[in-house]
């Protein structure tokens, strides 16, 4: 399974300015998403080694040629395909206030998490992380990112003095985001949503009751 988020991110990756070709010319715009569908699709079906630029291009349709004029090695390609599936995290309106937009903000990442698309494909993702240290830093730079996210919203936590000022994001990720993803891997999809309510639940009773 492809999920729409690979999607849609082929559809603009590159595409961000008029000097690239993609965001001129629909045919390059098509290859891309191709390519980035199949890479996608063989990495959730056997793993890092299956994503070959043989492999992805019987796959694809697109021809070897053209797929080396996108991504100049096997490595480019699978970090294109690595950030176009990281899913996003938007900081929530601090006008809802701490409890309301830790609420939200797990609410939302459950969401999107829960999934059947990405709960095939987060497994992936993490052997893909393992099989080459060159994706370490772009991985480091999202979650730098999603911790920043978090971070804001802990703020308004100390700001409405509810929460120590020196709460660890990370640590508080941690024990939010673990419990879903243990459901995502255990194949439990119907009960994502209901353990994050839990954890967010349980978290902002052990500071304010």
């Amino acid at each position: 399974p492809v999920t729409s988020n690979t999607i849609a991110a082929a559809e603009t990756t590159g595409a961000a300015t008029s000097d690239d070709p993609a965001a001129v010319d629909p045919r390059i715009a098509r290859s891309r998403r191709a390519v980035l569908a199949a890479a996608t699709e063989l990495l959730v079906e056997a793993g890092p080694r299956a994503v070959t630029v043989d492999a992805v291009a019987e796959r694809s349709g697109v021809a070897k040629s053209t797929l080396y004029r996108h991504w100049e090695s096997r490595t480019a390609l699978l970090i294109d395909v690595m950030s176009c599936n990281v899913p996003a995290l938007d900081t929530p309106d601090p006008a809802l206030g701490f409890r309301a937009a830790l609420r939200t903000m797990v609410r939302d990442a459950a969401a999107t998490m829960g999934t059947p698309e990405w709960a095939a494909l987060m497994p992936a993702l993490m052997s893909l992380k393992q099989h080459m240290p060159e994706l370490r830093e772009l991985s480091d730079a999202d979650q730098q990112h999603k911790i920043g996210a978090l971070a804001a919203v802990l703020d308004l936590g100390v700001a409405e003095v509810l929460l120590p000022a020196d709460i660890d994001p990370l640590l508080v990720a941690t024990v939010l985001i673990g419990p879903v993803v243990f459901a995502i891997l255990g194949g439990n999809l119907d009960q994502v949503d209901a353990v994050a309510e839990f954890s967010v639940a349980r978290f902002i009773a052990s500071y304010t009751t």
